[in-house]
């Protein structure tokens, strides 16, 4: 994988098995297998839509580049930027253990 996302575009991003993500008022929350509680937020400490779009376009058919694709539909966003911006998300996901990547 490469600083861009390279090879995660074709990867599937699915919800960790031991994970758990919800709805709480108008937050979208995750619980990783170690009861670890992860808001999305941006860097004002405010819900992400993006962030939480991201989620809930995790469905386990679509890959990374379809859910970008989505994206820039959806937001006025740099598709590049997106790209960028969406596999560091993803991988950080899976670093918690909220998203596991399959092909």
């Amino acid at each position: 994988m490469d600083a861009r996302g390279g090879d995660v575009m074709e990867a599937v991003p699915r919800l960790h098995p031991e994970a758990g993500v919800q709805r709480v008022g108008d937050r979208m929350l995750a619980v990783g297998p170690d009861d670890t509680l992860h808001t999305l937020e941006d860097e004002r400490g405010e819900a992400s839509e993006v962030a939480e779009r991201i989620l809930e376009l995790v469905d386990g058919c679509r890959t990374v580049g379809d859910i970008v694709a989505v994206l820039c539909e959806e937001f006025e966003v740099e598709p590049a930027q997106c790209r960028e911006d969406t596999a560091s998300f993803v991988k950080l996901l899976v670093e918690k253990k909220v998203l596991v990547l399959g092909p």
